[in-house]
């Protein structure tokens, strides 16, 4: 595709995304507001990657995320039934042998799984998760993840559930709770919506596990740099926002604010003013596309920007 300018100009309209809230708190103000358009609408070539999932037997499978699918194990028995963008395990009891799946969710995707002993698990765009497609009956539950989920543990007092996020491992037995893991951030953070869960440090250079627990309306973060947990009260709501198709952010940086976006919208954001990363706002959006966020971006604090395919340069 050619590449495209922003072009500015002047003709005024009805602002008509008027629920929408921005503020600007680094700067100490909040607006709600009808405005002037400032940019022209801009079009954004998407990268449109499929999800995939790497079976036991090494297979490579894309998923398409319409119709429907048998997920077959490595003898050829089925396991899992792919239907549009969820994919349903089947229950198994007493496994001759456990197998594993992998799958993988590229920027501007999200995956919902139900696992073998019913645990439901919203997997976020640019994040892999690696389960066995069935549970011994002699040991505990346990996944990995490389960047953020959803789990809705099935209550099971003799397994606990364990998610292994590199620095982290977060143990259950039933609850729900969000866990945030991407290898770029600084942080990993769990938030927990329901039940309880536990927190482990695995990678301290002491190697001594340091055990968090958290009480539903908690957040664990624990800093990469610092090698050490730390305990909030939050919103559960704004962590979680992302599994109903929701952004929220609340005084979030600017520098991470454009990483969520790119994730969602599988682009590119490079941004030129560093000051502008330091500041944090507060938002919310529900189901804009990137070029609408952009121009709720332009007209509120005339943020400046260009497109070139699925790069987005901020002026």
């Amino acid at each position: 595709p050619n590449a495209q300018e922003s072009k500015r100009r002047g003709i005024q309209t009805i602002w008509k995304y008027a629920a929408i809230f921005i503020g600007l708190v680094g700067l100490g103000f909040g607006i709600s507001f009808l405005s002037q358009s400032s940019n022209e609408q801009e079009s954004i070539t998407i990268n449109h990657e499929e999800v995939n999932l790497q079976l036991g037997n090494g297979k490579l499978e894309i998923i398409k995320e319409t119709g429907s699918t048998n997920i077959l194990d490595r003898d050829g028995n089925v396991i899992a039934v792919q239907t549009d963008d969820k994919i349903k395990y089947q229950p198994t009891t007493n496994p001759k042998e456990i197998q594993y799946n992998e799958l993988n969710v590229p920027y501007g995707k999200k995956f919902e799984l139900e696992l073998a002993d019913g645990t439901i698990v919203y997997v976020n765009s640019g994040s892999v998760l690696r389960y066995p497609t069935s549970f011994s009956a002699s040991k505990s539950r346990q996944v990995s993840l490389k960047g953020e989920a959803f789990f809705r543990v099935a209550e099971d007092k003799e397994h606990p559930f364990i998610v292994n996020s590199g620095s982290v491992n977060v143990r259950v037995l039933g609850t729900e709770f969000n866990v945030s893991a991407y290898n770029e951030d600084l942080e990993t953070s769990t938030v927990l919506v329901s039940g309880s869960v536990q927190l482990y440090d695995s990678l301290s250079v002491d190697k001594q596990q340091t055990k968090v627990q958290l009480v539903p309306g908690e957040m664990g973060t624990w800093s990469k740099n610092q090698q050490n947990f730390k305990k909030d009260k939050v919103d559960t709501s704004i962590y979680t926002s992302w599994v109903q198709g929701k952004l929220i952010f609340r005084d979030i940086p600017f520098k991470q604010i454009r990483r969520q976006l790119e994730r969602s919208y599988n682009v590119t954001i490079v941004n030129t003013d560093t000051a502008l990363d330091k500041n944090t706002f507060s938002a919310n959006f529900e189901e804009e596309t990137i070029e609408e966020i952009l121009e709720i971006l332009d007209r509120t604090y005339g943020i400046e920007y260009t497109i070139k395919e699925n790069q987005i340069i901020i002026k």
